[in-house]
């Protein structure tokens, strides 16, 4: 146990399983096993970034003798335990002088806590518990651990001494700590221990405390809500941080120790006054007059909940004072459920306080504004006979508005998504599309200014559902929609477009081949108004409700559906009048700005975009219709050519939509019209003419299908070479072009002294790392043995490449090790492609690949992989061993002769990986 750690935990393992364990005990103590020295501290681990917390040999063995001691109540056990937990905990370092910072350890000793019995454990060996709670590494296992075991069994105890125990470990939990690191000034302060724990802890058991401990366990909480609530932290009142003191959706849960001191007070008088009253109410009388207002209000709200053995604490504070605007929440809670229960001069004394109530010293309308404030305390009593004349009265005054709908708070915080509700549900607006009276009452609907109050987004909404959901009744209303506000033309066409596109819901029945003509007749008279294309002003956006913009880029977008799938496509005898809306847009619809870093997301959000979508999938579904019907469909196309090449035309630093579309579309093209497209590559890739639409044509590329035929017909004028050769803000694109260029080397139609492949290693390690990448992805791919042996010429030439490099990127040469998969046979020339790769494999997460693929090959050529396996080893032990293929590996080395590499490869892995130990054991011993 002596020859190092991982010796030293086997052999506490195997004590640990011994019948008796803990006859082991006291000569393993003299043996200098349980020195605290040897409970390391933070070690750096192999990436400078972190450190690793090691667990502490002994540990294992502790815990069984520990459960021992408990089995057998034998306290003398119990306290050698203990004089180890305390001689460990005690220990300070001796460079710092501090503890050693090991929260696993200290997970243990609480959990041992736990365990043990509580008369072993002294008040002085709560004390060490401060110290558990202080690494910097994890704030949540120690509490945790306390909570579902020590405190557990302190209060089951429940005697004096076990009780003050019990305080002290919750006070050790509550130490607030300054932290400069938190963000914003409001979490400048927080305690020890991480809030959700100290959360867990105290819903267990503040109550409990309350009970058993009564005015301790309030005090605990008491210098803490000063601190929390101190003026220089809450200048503004405790009501901000706290809004009700009882559970409430007005609460944040963010602001940790202003929630767990309020809470921990609040549910200790809770436990107090259930098994004290008298003595709490002592309490609670005091703490109606601290000087902080915190305090103030949980004492308010313990009378509020028990006013029946508390009202003689409270109503001698029945003053003016009391009515404070920090007191409103808890007061008028406590009026609102407690008023009738009082004495009649309880009562008086409540008008009484609430008539009294001092005038605004300063501002305007200073008799206004305390009538208010009279009312608002009143509205908390308005229906008992002793408030209700008086608050009918100052209610009657118009000078004051109306009562605030939450009176009982000073501020009430609210949020709300989406539309907002409608005037009218949807049953609502069927009825109405069937009664004629649909258009006159959406185009009359004016929205309120009430927060609750319906909406125009909410009314669009439920319109969009009505159609959506009865077609039938909304579609001969089409022609009179055009005099309909444009919000709910939009909300008409996105019910329908809602019905068309693909779901998995239930849809209603409905004759599209009936609608079609209705919808193309609509679009068509839509776009054909000078206004549909008049600019979108900006109050015309202030709601977030659809405009003309939202309405252009909707027809475009369900023309594009419509065509796009034959099966559910409007009929071919259609087309033409689809194809004159489309023309229609096109001539209307503006070209976008210019947006070299994403042009293709950009292109599919913009209405030009949008037609320009509408505008190929109508050519391509005309050209499906001709091929089925056996006509030409070089006839279909020269009537749609037009439109084409005026678009193309405008490719002149403008358009660029088109540019990047009609890219993405190319293979699209090659089918419409392969004449077309040869005539007009430079023109759609023009480089030296107009570099911008040459640039969003490769982002648009970068989407296409990729073909060989498409690859030679962009190669023959140059647009990958053009495109390498250009800065290009999309770096998508140019792993796109780079990945073409990838393909066309395993069609052949490339070879590694390709003027363009020689590019691509002289721009640098990212772009071929790309081609590496995207060889490793079509591994699986049913590859050729000429292009696998493609792949493997690619890689000796990375590796030739590599070496000839300055700057030698050890990433590279880790994502090279990722073409593993492409060696079938080890040999002398594969093993030459594999040893350089092996001591980076770690670096890109290829270790489990680079072991399964060692596997594959371990039988026809074991000493290799060995050779292979311990080179790898030697530059990185690796942690984990995915289904133990590592650990089967190395025993498959010794079934097949290989021992002694089978037990040097165990020696590289005994202190990353768990279970090698045992491996190398049975290896040495086999």
């Amino acid at each position: 146990m002596r020859r190092g750690d991982e010796f030293a935990r086997h052999g506490f393992e195997l004590l640990s399983k011994r019948s008796e364990p803990e006859q082991f005990f006291d000569a393993l103590k003299a043996g200098g096993f349980f020195d605290p020295a040897s409970n390391l501290g933070p070690v750096q681990s192999a990436n400078p970034e972190f450190v690793h917390i090691p667990v502490w040999a002994p540990l294992t063995y502790l815990q069984v003798v520990t459960n021992r001691a408990r089995e057998l109540k034998d306290d003398t056990l119990a306290e050698k335990i203990l004089n180890v937990i305390r001689a460990v905990t005690n220990y300070r370092d001796s460079d710092t002088g501090d503890p050693r910072d090991n929260f696993r350890t200290y997970h243990k000793f609480a959990e041992f806590f736990g365990l043990l019995p509580v008369r072993c454990i002294t008040e002085e060996d709560v004390g060490l518990v401060a110290v558990w709670l202080s690494s910097k590494f994890d704030r949540s296992l120690v509490p945790h651990e306390l909570t579902k075991g020590f405190l557990k069994h302190l209060f089951e105890n429940g005697s004096a001494a076990s009780i003050a125990k019990a305080c002290a470990v919750i006070g050790a939990c509550l130490v607030l700590e300054q932290n400069p690191k938190r963000q914003r000034r409001s979490e400048d302060l927080g305690t020890v221990v991480e809030d959700h724990w100290l959360k867990e802890m105290l819903d267990a058991y503040a109550r409990e405390l309350g009970r058993k401990a009564g005015v301790n366990g309030a005090r605990l909480f008491e210098d803490g809500l000063r601190r929390v609530y101190s003026p220089d932290r809450r200048s503004y009142g405790s009501s901000l941080w706290r809004p009700a003191i009882e559970s409430n959706p007005q609460n944040r849960d963010f602001y940790g120790p202003e929630n767990r001191f309020v809470e921990g007070l609040r549910d200790v008088l809770e436990g107090w006054v259930e098994t004290a009253p008298a003595q709490a109410g002592v309490f609670i009388a005091e703490a109606l007059k601290d000087e902080s207002e915190i305090i103030r209000r949980i004492a308010l709200h313990t009378v509020s909940e028990h006013y029946d053995v508390l009202h003689e604490a409270f109503e001698p504070h029945l003053t003016p004072a009391l009515f404070s605007t920090g007191h409103r929440h808890e007061l008028y809670r406590l009026l609102t459920m407690r008023f009738a229960e009082m004495s009649p001069h309880a009562k008086a004394g409540v008008i009484a306080a609430i008539r009294n109530l001092p005038i605004p010293s300063r501002g305007e309308d200073r008799e206004r504004r305390l009538q208010f404030t009279q009312r608002e305390w009143l509205s908390a009593i308005k229906d008992q006979p002793e408030a209700a004349q008086w608050f009918a009265e100052l209610s009657a005054k118009p000078e004051l508005g109306p009562v605030t709908e939450h009176p009982e708070f000073l501020a009430y915080h609210e949020t709300r998504w989406g539309p907002g509700p409608a005037p009218y549900e949807a049953d609502s607006l069927v009825a109405f599309a069937e009664d004629g009276t649909l258009i006159e009452r959406l185009n009359g609907f004016n929205p309120s200014n009430s927060w609750r109050g319906p909406t125009l987004g909410g009314l669009v909404a439920a319109l969009e559902g009505a159609v959506a959901a009865k077609p039938n009744t909304f579609l001969p209303l089409l022609s009179e929609f055009h005099g309909a506000k444009v919000p709910f033309q939009h909300a008409l066409i996105q019910g329908f477009k809602k019905l068309f596109d693909p779901s998995n819901e239930k849809k209603p029945e409905f004759d599209w081949k009936a609608a079609w003509p209705k919808l193309l007749a609509f679009f068509c008279e839509t776009v054909s108004q000078d206004s549909f294309w008049e600019k979108v002003e900006e109050d015309e956006r202030a709601y977030g409700t659809p405009t003309r913009e939202w309405m252009r880029g909707l027809i475009a977008s369900f023309l594009e559906a419509a065509t796009r799938d034959d099966k559910t496509a409007y009929p071919a005898d259609l087309l033409p009048k689809g194809w004159e809306i489309i023309k229609t847009m096109l001539q209307h619809a503006e070209a976008g700005k210019l947006d070299l870093a994403d042009p293709m997301t950009y292109s599919l959000n913009t209405d030009k975009g949008h037609v320009i979508g509408a505008m190929y999938n109508h050519a391509l579904r005309a050209c499906r219709v001709a091929d089925k019907a056996k006509q030409p469909r070089e006839e279909v196309w020269q009537a749609l050519k037009e439109m084409f090449d005026a678009e193309l035309d405008k490719c002149r630093d403008d358009n660029f939509e088109f540019s990047t579309l009609s890219a993405s579309y190319i293979s699209n093209l090659h089918y419409l019209s392969l004449d077309w497209l040869k005539a007009n590559v430079a023109r759609l890739f023009p480089a030296k003419e107009y570099p911008n639409n040459f640039k969003v044509a490769v982002g648009g590329l970068a989407y296409a299908q990729v073909s060989r035929p498409i690859y030679l017909l962009l190669a023959h004028h140059n647009v990958f070479s053009d495109a390498l050769s250009t800065k290009l803000e999309d770096r998508n694109g140019r792993e796109r072009v780079i990945e073409w260029v990838g393909l066309a080397y395993l069609w052949g139609d490339e070879t590694l002294a390709s003027p363009i492949v020689k590019a691509i290693f002289s721009s640098g390690v990212d772009d071929v790392e790309t081609l590496v990448e995207l060889f490793w992805q079509v591994r699986r791919d049913k590859l050729t043995e000429q292009q696998l042996e493609s792949v493997l010429r690619f890689w000796e030439h990375c590796l030739k490449w590599w070496e000839q490099r300055g700057d030698k990127s050890e990433h590279f040469m880790a994502r090279l090790s990722r073409l593993s998969p492409y060696v079938r046979k080890l040999d002398q020339r594969t093993m030459s492609l594999l040893m350089p790769v092996m001591p980076f494999a770690h670096i890109d997460h290829s270790t489990d690949q680079m072991v399964g693929e060692l596997a594959r090959m371990v039988d026809s050529e074991p000493a290799g992989v060995a050779a292979l396996l311990e080179t790898m080893l030697n530059a990185n032990a690796p942690t984990y061993d995915l289904d133990d293929k590592l650990k089967n590996l190395i025993e498959r080395f010794a079934e097949l002769g290989l021992r002694a590499e089978a037990i040097r490869c165990t020696e590289k892995l005994q202190r990353s990986l768990p279970g090698m130990l045992d491996l190398y054991r049975k290896l040495v011993t086999g």
